[in-house]
Parts: structure tokens; C-alpha cells; sequence
């Protein structure tokens, strides 16, 4: 009798073994064929920190692109407010050929010849005055360039915000994913063990598939968190502006494991928030710059004075000149009374000799003209542009005044909303992590009964759960304080990791 108990003994503690290690192997394949990574893709593994995902978002991202072109743009705008300032000088020639009756432009007399002709001329004006309007303007513009940089930089504000969600949703999950693999794979070992009693026939049929239930449910929870990754890696790949790939990661933060109350104020955050976030110092430079653009256009409806000058010279081919060989004199017939006798009048004369063309740089020198003077313009009627222009730029101001406003409330909203979204997370997590500490005595104690048939499986299958979804939970709350608080410093321009 005490052979044939020793050798069912031993075949039940083989069967068990055989058993265990079949179901491991099964296990094991089924965990290798439920890699997302290995199903899509069998390359590298590629890691991410957050300073590399802020850099390629910042890179990449349309609407920070579009922010900065208009800076740029802004900038070149400005840039010639300045010129316009400058005086003005331009210098314009030129040279053509005359051909056929003309006239000389030296003599003034009819010709039938062809000679070359050029001319040379450099003028400009210089606005002294004008109701300072362009010096408004060229204000206008400076702050308005200064106030597109700083939308420029509001625009990497809210990518950097979306990175840190994206980032922090990552890590969270996939410290919930590490839990819910690890959870399956006690639920798992409990179900082999299980499954070797049920074909011994020592356990009820029932209390193995409650075990198989509750591994089920912690095989969801793991394809849950999954799908969870895949998506919110997603949507950091597109978020930087970088094909997506299955085997992207994210490099680990030092987090706090036990995060302590945020140390400062709703009212403290909102107005180191005012001195840091670039929409509040942008909307102060457009104020400015919209004040700037209404004494602009008034100075553009009174009287301008105007200082031009200018150099004028030309230069003709058929001007020229004869060298003389002497002095002589000539009579044309007329005398004159000299003592009642008549005598004959002589005219002095030279004697010609070479004519030769006179020289462009001569002719340059001798036919130059010098002009300068003061003009005065005086606006009287222009169909009213400068006076609708003028009526524009208040309503220009009141609207920035307005958006400075709006900006303003826009910004405490979204620091309180944060802030009070702080605060719940931070009460859930406490509560949380007292309950995951009760549900973890619970299931200690439940554990110990289970073991010596004090309870069922299905109450043993409830105490494993509630604090399976306890922790978490706890790690949920955990980086949803996390996020609100690093939103929150990087209001206050105090981000760091």
C-alpha cells in the first residue's frame, strides 16, 4: 500500500512538472506572438529624450515654421522703415545717336549730320519733416517685429507643452503596461498551477476557469495599455514631424517616486507667468506698436517739407571747337564819316585753323547745373486715404488693447485651470496610494486563507484585482500630477527634469 502512495506520489509531482513546463513553453509563444514590434517591424530600437523631441517639434512643426517666417518677414519690414528715413539719391544716363535734320545742341542751329549724344544727371530729395510719421512708423515696425518674435516664441511654448503631455503620457503608460505583464504573469503561474490540480481532479472545474477569467482580464489590461502606447507614440511622431516607427521609445526621467503638494500659489504662478509666457509679452508689443501706428497716421495729414538737390550735365558729338593761326581784319562794304571823308571800316577776325570735337569730360565739367531747394506739401484732398488710414489705426488699437486683455484672462484661466487640475490629481494620488496600501494588506491576508482553503478562488480572484486596479490607478494619478505639475513650472519659466 505505501509503494503504490509513493508512486502515485511521484507520478503526480512528474505530471505536474511536464505540465508546467508545456504551459510555459505555450506562454512563451504567445507572449513573442503578441509583440507589436515584432508583428510590424524588426529593426533597431530607436530611444528619444525629451530634449531631442522638443528640438525636432521645434524644427519641424507648421505653426512654429509660420511664426517664424512672419517674425522674419517683420523684420525686413522694419529694416525699411528705417530706409525710409534716409535720404534719397538716385543717378540715371544716357547715350544715343542723332541722325538725319536735327538740331545742334551747342549752336541751336538747323543740321543734316549724325552725331552722339549723352546725358548725366544725379538728384534726390530728403524729407525733414512730416508730423514725425515716419519716425512713428519706423517705432511701429520695431515693435511690431519685436512682438512677432515673441509669437514666435509663444508658438514654441504650446509645441513644448504638447511634447511634455505626449512624453509623460508614454512614460506613464508604459509603467502601467510593466505592471499589468507583471500581474498577468502571477495571475498566469497561479492558473498553471491550477490547471495541473484540476487534471489531478484535486480542485473544482470552477475554480480554474475563475483563475483563467482573471488572467483573461489582466491579458486585456496588457493589450489595453498597448494599444494605449502605440497611439500616444503615434501621436508624438507626428506631434515632432517625424515618420513613425513601432520601435520608438523614450528615454527614462528621474521622477519623484513620492511627489510632495506643489510649493507655490495659484496668484505666485499666475504672475511669474506674466514676466515668462511669450503671448503676454507679445500682446504688450503689439499694444505699443498699434499706439505707435496711430500717431503715424495722423502725422501723415499734415504738411511735409522736402529738401531736393540735384547735378545735371550732358554731352554732344557735334560740339566742337577751331584753333586760330592768327589775328587779321575784313572789310563788308560800309564806311563811315571821318572829317567829311568817307573810310572804309575793317573788322578784326582770326584766322582758323584746326577744328577738333571738345572732349565728354569737358563738355561734362562745362554744361554741369547744380539745383537744390526746399519743397512744402500741404494735403488738402486725396480721397480721404489718410483719413480713413488714421481712423484704421485706432481701430487697430482698440483691438490690441482688447487682445491684451483676452491674452491676460486666456492665461490666469489656463494657470488655474492647471492649477486646480494640480491639486485633484494630487488628492487622488494620496488617496490612491492608501488604498493601494490597504488592498496590498487585504490580498496579503486573503493570500494566506487562500492557501489554507479559508476562502474561495473567486474572493482570492477579487482581492488580487481590486489591487491590481489600485496600483494602477495610483501610477495614473502619479503622472497626472507629474504633467499638470511640470506645466505649471514652465509657466513660471522654472521647467527642469
Amino acid at each position: 500500500m505505501n509503494n503504490i502512495m509513493q508512486r502515485r506520489k511521484i507520478w503526480t509531482t512528474t505530471a505536474s512538472a511536464l505540465l508546467l513546463f508545456f504551459q510555459h513553453s505555450a506562454t512563451a509563444q504567445n507572449q513573442n506572438a503578441d509583440s507589436l514590434v515584432s508583428e510590424i517591424s524588426s529593426g533597431p530600437v530607436v530611444t528619444y529624450t525629451i530634449q531631442q523631441c522638443l528640438d525636432s517639434a521645434l524644427r519641424n512643426n507648421a505653426n512654429v515654421k509660420i511664426a517664424e517666417f512672419t517674425a522674419r518677414t517683420a523684420q525686413n519690414t522694419y529694416i525699411q522703415s528705417i530706409g525710409s528715413m534716409l535720404p534719397n539719391l538716385s543717378a540715371s544716363g544716357a547715350f544715343y545717336n542723332n541722325g538725319g535734320k536735327s538740331v545742334n545742341p551747342v549752336t541751336y542751329s538747323y543740321i543734316n549730320e549724325n552725331f552722339n549724344q549723352a546725358q548725366a544727371q544725379l538728384q534726390g530729395s530728403w524729407e525733414l519733416f512730416n508730423g514725425f510719421a515716419l519716425r512713428n512708423f519706423a517705432r511701429q515696425y520695431s515693435l511690431a517685429y519685436e512682438a512677432d518674435k515673441k509669437d514666435w516664441q509663444y508658438q514654441k511654448d504650446l509645441m513644448t507643452i504638447i511634447i511634455i503631455q505626449d512624453y509623460l503620457a508614454i512614460l506613464g503608460t508604459e509603467e502601467q503596461l510593466d505592471l499589468a505583464t507583471k500581474q498577468a504573469a502571477d495571475l498566469r503561474h497561479r492558473a498553471d498551477l491550477m490547471t495541473i490540480q484540476d487534471s489531478l481532479g484535486s480542485i473544482a472545474h470552477s475554480l480554474l476557469t475563475d483563475a483563467l477569467a482573471a488572467l483573461n482580464s489582466a491579458e486585456l489590461t496588457i493589450v489595453t495599455s498597448k494599444n494605449s502606447l502605440e497611439q500616444l507614440k503615434l501621436k508624438l511622431s507626428q506631434d515632432m514631424n517625424v515618420p513613425y516607427s513601432p520601435n520608438m521609445d523614450v528615454a527614462k526621467l528621474s521622477i519623484d517616486a513620492n511627489p510632495i503638494l506643489y510649493g507655490a500659489s495659484v496668484d505666485q504662478v499666475y504672475q511669474n507667468a506674466t514676466t515668462h509666457i511669450a503671448s503676454v509679452q507679445a500682446a504688450e508689443l503689439h499694444l505699443e506698436s498699434a499706439q505707435k501706428g496711430v500717431l503715424a497716421a495722423r502725422g501723415t495729414m499734415t504738411p511735409s517739407l522736402y529738401l531736393f538737390y540735384g547735378l545735371f550735365t550732358n554731352y554732344s558729338s557735334a560740339a566742337s571747337t577751331t584753333t586760330s593761326l592768327g589775328s587779321t581784319t575784313y572789310q563788308d562794304g560800309s564806311y563811315v564819316d571821318v572829317n567829311g571823308v568817307q573810310t572804309p571800316v575793317n573788322y578784326p577776325t582770326s584766322i582758323p585753323g584746326v577744328t577738333k570735337g571738345v572732349p565728354l569730360n569737358t563738355q561734362f565739367k562745362n554744361n554741369l547745373q547744380k539745383q537744390i531747394g526746399l519743397q512744402l506739401n500741404v494735403p488738402i484732398l486725396n480721397g480721404l486715404r489718410y483719413r480713413v488710414a488714421y481712423r484704421n489705426s485706432q481701430i487697430n488699437f482698440e483691438q490690441a488693447k482688447f487682445n491684451q486683455k483676452m491674452i491676460n484672462n486666456n492665461l490666469r484661466q489656463a494657470v488655474e485651470s492647471n492649477y486646480v487640475a494640480m491639486m485633484q490629481n494630487f488628492r487622488t494620488y494620496n488617496v490612491t496610494y492608501r488604498q493601494v496600501q490597504n488592498y496590498e494588506e487585504s490580498f496579503r491576508e486573503a493570500q494566506i486563507k487562500y492557501e489554507h482553503g479559508a476562502i474561495s478562488s473567486l474572493d482570492f480572484v477579487i482581492y488580487n484585482t481590486n489591487k491590481n486596479n489600485a496600483e494602477l490607478n495610483l501610477i495614473s494619478a502619479k503622472y497626472s500630477y507629474i504633467l499638470a505639475t511640470k506645466v505649471l513650472d514652465y509657466y513660471q519659466g522654472q521647467l527642469t527634469w
